[in-house]
């Protein structure tokens, strides 16, 4: 069972059939929820593997014709949550980032300049995986949807496909 989400932006949610399009379109395992103006369609789907889960739900939401806004969980991650998806303490995040525990720990990827820098999940699950800290399969699944949320943000919905997926999935852990 997989846990993930996919916001949408021109989803009428007071349309009479709102709920039925989703619905009949295969995302019988998704709760429709309003967030600040959007609609999450949050899944719990169940696969074989995650990236099956993803694409899958990913196809049955363009088959409503909504626009794809966002795909969730995030690959830019903060230090708290880089420590909750990891299991870790906050502090241990901390030394890592200052490279006080191990070395070459990933810089951060957007708001370098702020108090709240973001990372890239994909590069800190890598290095933690690297350094035994998290399965390898964290690592692929970041890389699944930092993939998909690039095509969500594109707007074209044919950038990501299962083909570049596997490809991407082939990447060594140690880079």
């Amino acid at each position: 069972m997989y846990s993930f989400t996919f916001v949408v932006g021109d989803a009428d949610a007071q349309s009479e059939d709102f709920e039925d399009r989703f619905f009949e379109a295969g995302c019988d395992d998704a709760t429709l929820s309003l967030m600040h103006g959007a609609v999450a369609v949050c899944f719990d789907r169940e696969a074989s593997c995650y990236k099956d889960a993803v694409m899958s739900a990913y196809e049955d939401v363009l088959s409503t014709n909504s626009r794809l806004l966002r795909f969730e969980p995030d690959f830019l991650v903060s230090a708290a949550e880089i420590a909750n998806r990891a299991g870790l303490s906050r502090a241990a995040v901390s030394l890592y980032e200052k490279g006080e525990r191990g070395s070459n720990f990933p810089k951060p990827y957007a708001r370098i300049t702020t108090a709240s820098p973001l990372w890239d999940w994909v590069e800190v699950s890598r290095w933690l995986c690297v350094n035994q800290k998290l399965d390898v399969s964290e690592f692929r699944d970041a890389q699944v949807a930092r993939l998909v949320n690039f095509g969500v943000q594109l707007h074209e919905p044919f950038v990501v496909t299962n083909a570049k997926l596997d490809n991407a999935l082939l990447e060594p852990l140690a880079a």
